[in-house]
């Protein structure tokens, strides 16, 4: 369920095709639905602070808010002539505001 004002950063079929697929021991390949670079981590520190301990689940949905730094932009000209854009972001504060079980 897409909330208002929340845009979906899911890969479209030509880019999961050009992802670099995962290839479980079952040894067969898996392709990502969402860009690497979106996927963060929380460890035994961040999740004691946001107090997580006996909250989430697998396949759980966390609704959070999070205030971040923008450490780096750059723009580089491609050899075709596009032109590729990247915005680093440094999470710095987070509040989660609710969990909602699987979907």
């Amino acid at each position: 369920m897409m909330r208002p004002g929340y845009v979906s950063m899911e890969l479209d079929d030509e880019a999961k095709m050009d992802a670099i697929p995962v290839v479980p021991p079952s040894g067969k390949p898996i392709l990502p639905e969402y860009p690497y670079g979106l996927r963060i981590s929380l460890c035994d520190e961040q999740i004691g602070k946001l107090n997580l301990e006996d909250e989430v689940a697998a396949g759980d949905y966390l609704e959070f808010r999070a205030r971040a730094c923008v450490t780096n932009v750059s723009q580089d000209k491609m050899n075709d002539g596009s032109i590729h854009r990247r915005v680093e972001l440094q999470i710095e504060d987070m509040a989660v505001l609710g969990i909602e079980d699987e979907a």
